[in-house]
């Protein structure tokens, strides 16, 4: 299954009786005929949509690494796809996923 460039999911989540109102950024980079990436992919989606994120706003955007345009990311990640950046207001770095993606590890990343 391919992931759509860019698509947002939001779901609910409670935590202490308040809600909370999380954003989580995540860029995933992969590349066509890569079946590592599929499989990666569809892990990716259905962390998105599990109904254990919460009320997590969730932001993927999908970089393929073939495209001319995307040179930086070739010359980085070329034999690392696919891989995936969890970026959140308050930290400095992205959290990095690369090559296998578990979905139980991926919702508890989102959740954090």
């Amino acid at each position: 299954m391919r992931v759509p460039n860019q698509f947002m999911y939001t779901s609910k989540r409670y935590f202490s009786r308040s809600l909370v109102n999380t954003q989580v950024s995540l860029t995933f980079f992969t590349k066509e005929k890569c079946m590592l990436c599929t499989n990666a992919g569809e892990i990716l989606r259905k962390a998105i949509v599990s109904p254990d994120v919460g009320d997590i706003k969730i932001n993927l955007k999908t970089i393929d690494i073939m495209k001319p345009e995307n040179q930086e990311w070739f010359d980085k990640y070329c034999y690392d796809v696919p891989v995936l950046h969890i970026d959140r207001p308050d930290q400095a770095k992205p959290v990095k996923f690369m090559h296998y993606f578990d979905q139980d590890v991926l919702e508890d990343e989102f959740k954090k």
